[in-house]
């Protein structure tokens, strides 16, 4: 298993494995994901050179939280760290740069959000969705971590 940065040559395996999961993360569009590379703000995870997972972020500029947009994992590969991986690989890229907490936001029905409390991650409220409600989990940064 290796987390890296990918290049612009994984955008179409990044791509696949978002819309392997069109139900939980909705439509991502390519470009998103061609923005998110070149800006440097995702990380893939590999595993036997294929990308089973990445996650999307974006360090805010007005303040020291970091939020989640996307982090995703391929059905077949869930439950071997991964997600856990990434996320690990955020906080760091976080205590690098000394930002404050890291936030993100799931839809209430979907089992991702006893992934996000395993982490660690605390719940902070719901508030309404485009579709369904969702809630908002937060991760302090412990510094020096």
């Amino acid at each position: 298993m290796l987390i890296s940065k990918p290049a612009v040559r994984d955008i179409d395996a990044i791509k696949s494995v978002a819309d392997a999961n069109r139900n939980e993360l909705g439509f991502i569009l390519r470009v998103q994901i061609q923005e998110a590379v070149e800006q440097k703000r995702i990380m893939v995870a590999t595993v036997e050179d294929k990308i089973t997972g990445f996650i999307i972020y974006r360090h805010r500029k007005k303040d020291l939280q970091t939020t989640v947009a996307e982090i995703c994992i391929l059905k077949n590969y869930r439950g071997q760290g991964l997600g856990r991986e990434l996320i690990d690989a955020l906080v760091q890229e976080c205590n690098r740069i000394s930002r404050s907490y890291i936030q993100l936001k799931c839809p209430i029905d979907l089992p991702a959000n006893e992934f996000y409390k395993r982490l660690g991650f605390c719940f902070v409220a719901i508030e309404p969705g485009k579709s369904r409600k969702l809630n908002i989990w937060r991760l302090q940064i412990a510094q020096g971590r």
